[in-house]
């Protein structure tokens, strides 16, 4: 289970306006175009590499699950997180954000 502290940690790297935790945001990322459905902890949107790359320094360090994905119409359920943590969002969040 994500913790606060996680969701803490995202929100001062990436600013609030990147980071979802609300169950209509985990909805929206909890399936594809397969329409299997895993619910996420949370959706990050980086905004560069170096976010990315912090992310997933943070996520090793504390074993926190990443899937990344980007549209999510795919139909091998590539983009659905299947153990939980994060959905790890590609694209520019304000463009493309369900």
């Amino acid at each position: 289970m994500l913790d606060k502290k996680a969701i803490q940690y995202f929100e001062t790297l990436l600013g609030k306006e990147n980071v979802y935790s609300d169950k209509a945001h985990l909805i929206a990322y909890s399936y594809d175009a397969t329409r299997t459905r895993f619910e996420p902890e949370a959706v990050v949107f980086p905004r560069d590499e170096a976010d990315v790359s912090d992310i997933l320094i943070y996520c090793n360090t504390h074993q926190i699950v990443i899937t990344p994905r980007g549209a999510g119409s795919g139909f091998t359920g590539g983009a659905l997180p299947t153990n939980g943590g994060i959905i790890l969002r590609h694209g520019k969040a304000h463009e493309q954000n369900p």
